[in-house]
């Protein structure tokens, strides 16, 4: 019963995690302050996660990892047209490292590499919100999200006894916490500003 609603629950962060974020960058018709390689990295992380998913005959995994790389290649695209293409080549070397780590080590180990490769992937995002003086387009409803998609997929982990899931939940709210702590003071500065 707990593992159908935490895959309940991880299916509606799926779906909903990158909206708040492809909303932001329509609604602003800006790309300023979101991270080009994160973007990327993301998407090629988590078409390694649905290749684990599948691999390990973890269903949930696999067709929600499916909805982030749709989510991923949104915003993407919007990136693109925005003039942002950091961070493709990055993606392809990563993938490409993905395919050969599963191939040589197996996916267990490919797994640990994914939650720990979802930090790395963060890494640009985060330090762009710290040093960033303009964080218009990045939308903090999709980091919310993330943080929570932390939580469930960590407890995920814990039922299924899958330490890469355990893992990454730990990564991913850590991840959340470090996007959301600058774009709250950002916020409050630019509200400051304008009275």
């Amino acid at each position: 019963m707990t593992e159908a609603l935490l895959t309940a629950l991880a299916a509606c962060l799926a779906l909903s995690q990158p909206v708040p974020q492809i909303v932001r960058l329509v609604r602003t018709r800006s790309v300023v302050g979101v991270s080009g390689p994160t973007t990327w990295l993301g998407l090629a992380v988590n078409a390694g996660w649905m290749a684990f998913g599948v691999a390990r005959g973890l269903v949930p995994v696999a067709v929600l990892s499916f909805a982030y790389v749709v989510g991923y290649a949104a915003i993407a695209t919007l990136l693109v047209r925005g003039g942002n293409r950091r961070g493709i080549v990055t993606a392809l070397v990563a993938t490409g490292a993905m395919a050969a780590t599963a191939a040589v080590l197996g996916w267990t180990v490919l797994g640990t590499a994914l939650a720990l490769t979802v930090g790395a992937q963060f890494v640009p995002q985060v330090v762009l919100a710290w040093r960033s003086v303009d964080l218009t387009a990045l939308s903090t409803g999709t980091y919310i999200v993330c943080g929570l998609d932390g939580v469930v997929w960590g407890g995920y982990g814990v039922l299924t006894t899958e330490a890469p899931l355990v893992l990454y939940g730990v990564v991913m709210s850590s991840v959340a916490v470090l996007v959301l702590v600058p774009k709250r003071r950002w916020a409050l500065r630019t509200a400051a500003a304008a009275i």
